[in-house]
């Protein structure tokens, strides 16, 4: 008997509870995110864009404390209401522009990471510099050749290990004939971002 085919082939059983609407990070590019960083069950976490709380829920799903920022209300609303759904009680979210006056309201260097996933991730380098402890990482996920590159231009002015890479994702056919890749696969999403105070 044939099992029926997956209905988010690229989500765990918690991401497929969770309702749409922005473009999310995907447990590929997140599970880069969480490793490159060190993150834990002692992590906090700055996030600047929440999105469609994705990316949130799996931050708060390992660490001690989210902080999320989004500027869009209808955004904001869909994130809330996903952590919410998951029972996630150490997420704060915040209604904000970050690339505004206020800017983040955390500047005290104890965070672990500030992970950005907004246009224009470079004007958030000073921000993040004052939020994070020594050691701590200012990580990006940029849709484009041209944000990432200069996100990574401004890091490299004042962070210590600047590095971007791209997560590829080949998912394999199995069966009594052989062995193949499959025709199609979850390829380039976003250019990673990562820099180390």
């Amino acid at each position: 008997m044939k099992k029926p085919a997956r209905v988010a082939p690229y989500l765990s059983p918690m991401l497929q509870k969770l309702k749409r609407g922005p473009a999310v990070t995907l447990p590929k590019d997140a599970g880069l995110i969480i490793a490159y960083t060190n993150l834990g069950k002692e992590s906090r976490i700055i996030e600047l864009g929440s999105g469609s709380g994705f990316l949130t829920s799996q931050f708060a799903n390992i660490a001690k404390e989210v902080v999320s920022y989004e500027k869009r209300k209808e955004f904001l609303d869909i994130a809330e209401s996903n952590v919410k759904r998951l029972g996630f009680e150490n997420v704060t979210f915040k209604l904000r522009d970050v690339l505004g006056e206020e800017g983040i309201d955390e500047k005290n260097e104890d965070f672990d990471l500030v992970f950005c996933d907004i246009a224009e991730a470079e004007k958030t380098v000073l921000s993040a510099l004052k939020a994070l402890r020594k050691g701590g990482f200012l990580a990006a996920h940029c849709l484009h050749v041209e944000q990432a590159r200069a996100l990574v231009m401004e890091c490299k002015k004042y962070f210590n290990d600047v590095q971007m890479i791209e997560s590829i994702v080949r998912e394999y056919e199995v069966d009594e004939r052989g062995t193949r890749p499959k025709h199609l696969g979850l390829m380039h999403t976003a250019y990673l971002i990562f820099a180390m105070k």
